[in-house]
């Protein structure tokens, strides 16, 4: 397993603990992920695309805005795919 597929497995565990959180917890949560990987992410596009929804929908949750169902489905389905694809 290379490590972009590990950093996906793990984002999508981390997302499907958080997604039945209040939202404040759930950003804590997916911040506190983002900032552990942050030093390890390697350099992929198809990684940065998947982390920039991640972002996205940290940002929503912090922000108090609406998180609704395509935000968390767009960032769970990216690294669903990345996952995937990376097998």
């Amino acid at each position: 397993m290379t490590s972009e597929s590990q950093l996906a497995t793990a984002a999508l565990d981390t997302l499907q603990g958080a997604r039945g959180l209040p939202a404040a917890e759930a950003a804590g949560k997916l911040c506190d992920f983002l900032d552990s990987i942050s030093s390890s992410i390697p350099d992929s596009a198809r990684l940065a695309d998947a982390s920039l929804a991640l972002k996205a929908l940290v940002h929503k949750l912090e922000t108090g805005a609406p998180s609704t169902h395509d935000y968390w489905e767009r960032a769970i389905e990216t690294m669903h795919s990345l996952a995937n694809e990376l097998r």
